[in-house]
């Protein structure tokens, strides 16, 4: 028989360690759930993007973390209304963009002796329209080429980061379109110029008079008209043509509207 006081103290002992095991269970408990709830393996929701009929829908690809090393820029916060691949008249602006996936299905390569330098495509239309528009400039004493046409979505995005690196991200807002908001992207848009005179380069020469005084004849509208800034979102680029058709582009021509305004009341 266990005398009395010695009982009383082995039950003390058994409670104290029977508190001290709960008490670390506890804890351990507590740290598997901050860690389900924090851990850096759960993906990051997917941010919802407008599909053009007013509903938002997530995306199917996660937002990537930022990281201290990354160089691409901040996703935009607006939401972004997707517009038909292969739709000419699409509008496209910092509101409306094309799927990633988005590619004309008949790129031809612009002939060597009207490119500037490398290998660039349009759509078979777009160079047919072109060949005449330079045609026509020549008849009057200028000689234009194209210095960049079709662009895919990851050259796009690869075009705006290098902008962001090199000159900040309010200027590539201002000069340069994120992926998937690209005009270049529809295979129907051709930056043109002449050799020493490409993008700002050709700006005020005689050249960029002729092609906003005529581009229109030919289907052709400047994109990015000077003064027009607080409208289309875009910095003056009178380089910049985008090919819709003789009978559209006389349209926009004569509405006095830009070609941003003309597609959104279409």
């Amino acid at each position: 028989m266990v005398p009395r006081g010695k009982a009383k103290s082995q039950s003390w002992y058994r409670a104290f360690v029977g508190s001290l095991v709960a008490a670390g269970a506890s804890v351990v408990v507590l740290i598997m759930v901050l860690v389900s709830r924090f851990g850096g393996d759960e993906p990051v929701p997917a941010e919802p993007v407008a599909t053009g009929t007013g509903t938002a829908v997530a995306t199917s690809e996660p937002t990537p973390r930022a990281t201290a090393a990354s160089t691409m820029a901040p996703v935009p916060t607006v939401y972004a209304a997707v517009v038909p691949c292969g739709d000419m008249l699409a509008p496209l602006d910092k509101e409306h963009r094309l799927a990633a996936d988005c590619e004309p299905p008949d790129l031809e390569a612009v002939p060597g002796a009207l490119v500037a330098d490398g290998t660039h495509y349009l759509r078979r239309e777009t160079l047919a329209a072109i060949r005449e528009l330079f045609d026509a400039a020549s008849r009057d004493g200028y000689r234009l080429f194209v210095n960049s046409a079709y662009r895919s979505y990851g050259v796009q995005e690869q075009t705006f980061n290098q902008w962001v690196q090199s000159s900040g991200l309010a200027y590539a807002e201002r000069t340069s379109a994120r992926a998937g908001h690209s005009e270049h992207q529809l295979g129907t848009t051709a930056d043109v110029g002449y050799p020493g005179h490409f993008l700002e380069g050709f700006t005020g020469t005689a050249e960029a008079t002729w092609l906003a005084a005529n581009s229109w004849k030919y289907g052709f509208i400047i994109s990015y008209p000077n003064g027009k800034e607080d409208i289309t979102g875009y910095a003056y680029e009178p380089w910049h043509i985008r090919y819709l058709g003789k009978e559209a582009a006389k349209s926009v021509h004569d509405s006095g509207l830009t070609l941003h305004e003309y597609l959104l009341k279409r």
